[in-house]
């Protein structure tokens, strides 16, 4: 075999080596362009999600600052009620229940005063000569 058949062979499987290096490249390429296009896709998708989720964080952080000033709102109110009732609601509601006749346990029970008050309420505001219990 002569040099030049040598060099003739040696440079057609180089050549042969070529193309299969460069078929197996262009099929690794598509191989990591479709994949980059499924990675891309789920991306899109966690995008969208995370807006969602984003956007239902801010509607819960906006409906709990509505409920908290409702709270505060509320309880304002209920410190009102509970200092002017101070005065009239538990007494108001004793003094009707002794002027129905109403026994000491029962006053005592409803409106949450002492014995002594209950006695004291049924003696100025209840039926004149009933029992005190």
């Amino acid at each position: 075999m002569t040099a030049t058949t040598v060099l003739a062979v040696a440079a057609a499987f180089i050549v042969a080596g070529a193309f299969g290096l460069a078929l197996w490249s262009a099929m690794e390429v598509r191989r990591l362009h479709r994949r980059q296009m499924i990675q891309e896709t789920a991306l899109l998708s966690l995008k969208g999600a995370l807006s969602a989720v984003c956007s239902d964080e801010l509607a819960v952080d906006q409906r709990q600052a509505e409920l908290e000033r409702r709270m505060r709102q509320l309880s304002e109110q209920q410190e009102q009620m509970l200092s002017r009732d101070a005065e009239q609601g538990p007494y108001r509601h004793a003094v009707r229940l002794a002027a129905q006749g109403a026994g000491c346990e029962e006053i005592m029970k409803s409106c949450g005063v002492s014995r002594g008050e209950a006695e004291l309420l049924r003696s100025l505001h209840g039926p004149q000569g009933g029992n005190s219990d």
